[in-house]
């Protein structure tokens, strides 16, 4: 019983037939799970150059204006947001308007309005960003505009959805005007 026993071990040892579906069962998970994971992280790159142009698009228009801007104004940027990101997440924005005083050398929050997650960003807040703000002169104005969107891989890949993985940050002197004005009509 033994002898023969080890004398079929033997044979399934030698024997070569139906290694090609053994190495399918043995490959395909792991061709498939690269596939998976390749199309997602694409498709995260994808979608955070849309988050990161539609910051900039929205810094950009905030630049251009003139007259005062206001709580439809902003849900107006928000709608845009949505717009040019194509998502399904909830959207937050924050416009903060920040000046620089050179003689207490610091920031200076002059106005901060949001929408969705972000809270206002005040002064104080500022002095953790000091070295993310660009070096400006005496009472010279920026528009810090963040925007945060939330995204869902089309296949779950480890680290991808991180916190904080669609925060975009930005900023742009105004254009036509000295400062940029926040109407509360």
């Amino acid at each position: 019983m033994l002898k023969t026993l080890l004398s079929k071990l033997r044979a399934f040892r030698r024997d070569e037939a139906g290694n090609v579906t053994i190495e399918t069962v043995i490959w395909l998970p792991l061709i498939i799970a690269v596939l998976g994971a390749t199309f997602s992280l694409h498709d995260a790159f994808r979608y955070k150059s849309l988050n990161i142009k539609a910051a900039y698009t929205i810094s950009d228009a905030l630049s251009r204006e003139t007259d005062p801007i206001d709580g439809a104004y902003l849900d107006g940027m928000v709608d845009l947001l949505a717009y040019l990101t194509r998502s399904e997440g909830p959207y937050s924005l924050r416009v903060t308007l920040v000046r620089y005083n050179a003689k207490k050398s610091k920031y200076v929050s002059e106005w901060s309005k949001t929408r969705g997650d972000f809270s206002r960003l005040r002064t104080k807040d500022l002095k953790t960003m000091h070295e993310q703000l660009p070096t400006l002169l005496h009472n010279e104005r920026v528009i810090v505009v963040e925007t945060a969107t939330e995204y869902e891989p089309p296949f779950t890949v480890p680290g991808l959805t991180s916190d904080g993985l669609f925060y975009n940050y930005g900023f742009t002197r105004p254009r036509f005007a000295p400062k940029i004005v926040w109407s509360d009509a």
